[in-house]
């Protein structure tokens, strides 16, 4: 053994071990420096190690192989012993060894004592006035306003109010306003303005109360620094009734006012509403049931804005929210054909009562997508809102849900990152964000947001659904059916319990899952029996499901490009092609 070990030393092995791992450190540190500067992803230092590591091998095997010599590298089994140079060039390898280690612990002590040291936080008697700015000064968040009336039974109109504020502010093109969800997250919480700030990357906070007695009604508001906590502006405002339309155009125009000096330069805000309170109560009564999301308060929203337009017919916002509410309804319901024509009557008189109004140009996307088919008419549409509202990032997440139906998913994968980063608390953006992630095989990063969105809101339609699809996926059909038995929406449970089934052997309880679906939904749940019979493997009873639900517009069909479950099984078909080509996605 000993008779080994002196050969390794006698061919300067050890020494160039020693001496490559000793550089390959110190590339090592180089590298990671330069590729930080250049914000280079971390997959480029993983490769840089794994190529130093996997020289070390290959510098050993050459040293114990080959010999440098005055006439350059031969074999070692070349070489006359009596002629060798194995101790001068042993000598000139030791030199070499301590030099890397001397500028090795230089590099330390300079880590430790220099760069460290400029890194260490200041004290936290100074931390409140040298923080750091979390977010772009021209960015803000609108908060719930609180209701103070003395009956605490506004909270529709303020959350209404809230709402019209936001939308104002965001037609702002300079300024970055966070979205409606992640402002609402905070609703009725005492948390720090400057945390929320900070979870919201905003700099800037609009708050305030509105206390509504009678005819009169009293709004206060107030614009604060999230870095400081400082105010910047604040004003209360004593209105009749019949005013408050032009306090919505005041207070926009005041927080606009205060954030433009030196920054937004001349802006205007306007916030489109009605001479009639009683239809504007309407109306903020009808967007408080839209935003709960679920078929009973589509109802009720609908039943709110029709007596918004019975009280003012001219009302703009009213035929938008009407249209978008029947839409909703009608996309998770069923008679797509009835319902999506009343809903593209509403949304064409908004915009004929309101040519700049983005809600109405946003309820006419919603048409062209999901029965139309018109994916350009839809682009138009969304650029339309888009132009007129710049800072709302659910017209973004609109604008990707788009790309993605037409199959450009990277584009649309981004679109999602950025409302995500404006909205960061936005379940429904999130939800999208997950079905992007499941269509670029991301399956893990999806499943653990899926698995985040149940938890957040377990009794929201369709969010069940997505998770028992990535356990399918995946192949943990127990946990899949456990997910699916929670599903809210009918027609997603009976789908996902169907193709469970079948695929844990239970041909007859899957059979019988089907029937119920057929049953009770018929035709209109063309799509989801499409994607049981896909799953079972029968290629012409998922084509005929499938035309069942061409034949009627089924809304669903829009996302049949990306969906694996389809294109797995009739990429193939000539059928495929025709079918999609006929609906334009091709």
């Amino acid at each position: 053994m000993s008779g080994i070990f002196n050969e390794l030393k006698r061919r300067n092995v050890v020494r160039v071990g020693v001496a490559y791992i000793l550089v390959a450190w110190l590339l090592a540190q180089v590298a990671e420096l330069a590729l930080d500067s250049f914000e280079a992803p971390g997959w480029v230092i993983k490769a840089v190690l794994l190529m130093l590591a996997l020289g070390l091998p290959v510098a050993l095997f050459f040293a114990w192989a080959f010999e440098l010599t005055p006439e350059g590298i031969k074999k070692e089994k070349d070489v006359d012993r009596s002629q060798s140079i194995t101790h001068t060039t042993g000598r000139k390898l030791n030199t070499l060894i301590i030099g890397v280690l001397v500028v090795a612990v230089g590099m330390l002590l300079v880590d430790k004592f220099v760069l460290q040291s400029a890194d260490t936080p200041p004290a936290p008697e100074l931390a409140s006035t040298t923080t750091a700015p979390v977010a772009d000064t021209n960015s803000i968040a609108v908060l719930p306003f609180v209701d103070m009336s003395p009956a605490k039974d506004q909270e529709y109109f303020t959350d209404g109010l809230t709402e019209n504020l936001l939308h104002a502010l965001a037609q702002i093109r300079e300024l970055k306003v966070a979205g409606r969800t992640s402002s609402f997250a905070f609703k009725g919480m005492n948390t720090d303005l400057r945390d929320i700030g900070e979870q919201l990357n905003v700099s800037n906070i609009l708050e305030g109360s509105v206390q509504k007695a009678g005819d009169q009604i009293r709004v206060t508001a107030q614009l604060i620094n999230t870095v400081d906590g400082y105010h910047l502006w604040s004003k209360t405002f004593d209105r009749d009734l019949s005013d408050i339309f032009s306090v919505q155009d005041e207070i926009a125009e005041a927080v606009a006012s205060a954030l433009r000096k030196n920054l937004l330069g001349d802006v205007s805000t306007t916030t489109t509403a009605t001479s009639d309170f009683g239809a504007y109560n309407a109306y903020l009564l009808g967007l408080s049931y839209f935003n709960k999301r679920t078929q009973e308060d589509w109802s009720k929203a609908i039943e709110q804005f029709q007596l918004a337009l019975e009280n003012d017919p001219d009302m703009a916002l009213a035929w938008a929210g009407l249209s978008q509410a029947i839409s909703n309804k009608t996309g998770f319901g069923t008679g797509f054909a009835e319902g999506y024509a009343r809903a593209r009557v509403a949304a064409e008189k908004a915009i004929e009562l309101d040519p700049n109004l983005a809600d109405a140009y946003l309820a006419l996307a919603h048409v062209q997508l999901s029965y139309d088919w018109d994916w350009d008419g839809t682009e138009a549409s969304l650029q339309r809102a888009f132009s007129l509202r710049p800072g709302d990032p659910d017209i973004v997440v609109e604008m990707a849900r788009l790309k993605g139906i037409r199959g450009d998913n990277l584009s649309a994968y981004a679109d999602i990152e950025q409302a995500l980063a404006q909205d960061p608390l936005n379940q429904l953006i999130s939800r999208t964000h997950v079905n992007m992630l499941t269509r670029l095989g991301r399956l893990d990063e999806a499943l653990a947001k899926a698995e985040f969105l149940v938890s957040a809101m377990p009794n929201s339609g369709g969010v069940h659904h997505t998770l028992a699809g990535l356990h399918i996926r995946r192949g943990d059909l127990d946990l899949a059916l456990a997910a699916a038995e929670k599903e809210i929406f009918g027609f997603f449970r009976l789908q996902d319990e169907a193709i469970i089934y079948h695929a844990m052997g239970d041909g007859e309880t899957a059979q019988i899952k089907l029937q119920e679906l057929i049953d009770e939904y018929g035709d209109d749940a063309s799509v989801q029996a499409a994607a049981v019979y896909a799953s079972w493997g029968d290629v012409d009873e998922t084509f005929a499901a499938l035309e069942r639900g061409f034949a009627i517009r089924d809304p669903g069909l829009v996302y049949i490009k990306g969906a694996s479950i389809f294109t797995e099984l009739l990429k193939d078909d000539p059928r495929w092609d025709d079918f999609l080509d006929r609906m334009n996605l091709q």
